[in-house]
């Protein structure tokens, strides 16, 4: 990557140049039609819940099962490099722009997201100077197989003044619509040479802003987009659905897009996507508050606020009735887990939260972690603060039972961690990670640490 901590911090114009907006918004109806076979995921089924899109769940596979509970991180040996797997796999292979490409897709601020009524994941990213390769890549959790299901844009599409990923994508003639645009929406003899076979975004970074429902990877982040990994189409291109949304809340929202370190939360039980409001990059700070969208129809429900000043990106999670979120304090170059509140997901009642015991502390602007990852478990929350060597090996395993407090920001719940270390594993360093997804079903987590690097699990 060649974005560092602080180049998150431009101006909202300059994000939707990078990521593909200042267009026309809607649904874009194009698409290039996912492929089966080993190379090529999706298939023809209804899309109407994402079971079927992806699959459906079944029993533990055996990789899960010959895990050891309470073990280390294990390398899984049946799996591939993505990088590796993708460079030999994609249509066309070559002629993709970036200081990484392929890789960029996994390693450029990005997290893929997990399906879990499918039990697999959906990688999308790159962008900014990293990546071109604009494809959605699936994870089956049970094989450990990826596919693509919605194919790159091709090189030979790419106007002459895309050069790099963070090029506006302007034709000869200067139309621009702010996508990779067909024959049906060029009308000048000159751009048609560089006419994509389907309407598609830019590649651009994620963090961890998006959801998966109903066959569709919906990205939160930036400018709007919607793929339907069923039939390998991009279904929805939009410049901004949410900010002139959020203005109806607050109009001094100024109808930003959501925009570097968002975070979302994906409720399996509802469907809900629990999103931090970031619009810093336009110098603005609403990082207390956690949008209720529906993301099957982009829809901003709620604006949930807490009343601490947040420094930095916060960690979210769903954890039972509650979506839980929290904050860094910042001292001496260090970031540490002090501090968070909890949201109830029924009554959308605000408590706040504070941390006592062992805290995960990170420096401040470490190029590797920019937050911390925090998964539910079923009973606690754990924090990951995989860039200290020290914890690479490690879970800060927070109890919710208040030991006391009222939840008020005066006197705030206090909440128990403890440091739970497990055997040293030989992990390699990960690139910079959000989020781990915990697997219920199986008890595990599955993660890619990066793109040059096989599947690494771990059993609760």
């Amino acid at each position: 990557m060649n974005r560092s901590i602080g180049v998150g911090m431009v101006c909202a114009a300059a994000l939707l140049a990078a990521c593909g907006g200042g267009g026309t918004n809607g649904d874009t109806g194009g698409g290039g039609g996912a492929t089966s076979s080993s190379a090529m995921g999706g298939g023809g089924a209804s899309s109407s819940s994402s079971s079927t899109a992806s699959g459906g769940g079944g029993p533990a596979p055996d990789w899960a099962t010959e895990l050891p509970a309470g073990g280390s991180w294990t390398e899984l040996s049946g799996s591939e490099p993505f990088a590796e797997w993708a460079a030999a796999n994609l249509v066309p292979s070559s002629g993709y722009v970036g200081s990484a490409p392929i890789g960029a897709v996994r390693d450029a601020y990005c997290n893929p997201v997990f399906d879990h009524a499918g039990k697999a994941f959906y990688l999308f990213g790159g962008g900014h100077n990293d990546g071109s390769v604009n494809a959605v890549f699936k994870l089956d959790a049970s094989t450990l197989k990826y596919s693509i299901v919605v194919p790159p844009t091709p090189p030979s599409a790419y106007p002459p003044a895309y050069t790099a990923p963070n090029s506006p994508i302007v034709y000869p003639s200067g139309a621009t619509n702010g996508f990779f645009q067909t024959a049906e929406t060029l009308t000048d003899p000159a751009d048609l040479p560089y006419a994509a076979p389907f309407a598609a975004p830019a590649s651009s970074h994620t963090y961890s802003a998006m959801s998966f429902v109903d066959g569709k990877m919906i990205l939160h982040y930036g400018p709007v987009r919607v793929a339907d990994v069923v039939s390998g189409k991009w279904t929805s291109l939009e410049k901004d659905a949410y900010g002139p949304q959020l203005v109806k809340f607050n109009p001094n929202y100024h109808e930003v897009v959501l925009q570097a370190g968002t975070r979302t939360a994906n409720d399996p039980a509802t469907g809900k996507a629990w999103t931090t409001l970031v619009p810093g990059d336009a110098g603005l700070n609403w990082r207390n508050c956690v949008l209720e969208m529906d993301p099957a129809t982009r829809t901003i429900e709620n604006v949930v606020s807490a009343k601490w000043e947040v420094l930095g990106d916060s960690s979210i999670v769903i954890g039972g009735p509650y979506v839980y979120v929290f904050t860094p304090t910042k001292s001496n170059g260090t970031s540490t887990a002090t501090r968070g509140w909890r949201i109830d997901k029924a009554t959308r009642a605000v408590e706040h939260l504070t941390l006592t015991g062992d805290l995960p502390s990170w420096p401040e602007y470490s190029p590797k972690q920019e937050g911390i990852p925090v998964f539910y478990d079923g009973a606690k929350l754990n924090f990951w603060n995989y860039s200290v060597e020290a914890d690479l090996d490690a879970f800060f395993r927070v109890d919710l039972e208040p030991k006391s407090g009222a939840g008020t920001e005066a006197e705030p719940y206090v909440l128990a961690s403890t440091r739970e270390v497990r055997p040293p594993s030989g992990m390699p360093s990960p690139a910079l990670t959000y989020e781990l997804t915990y697997i219920a079903e199986w008890g595990v987590v599955l993660f890619l640490p990066k793109a040059s690097e096989k599947l690494w699990a771990i059993k609760l």
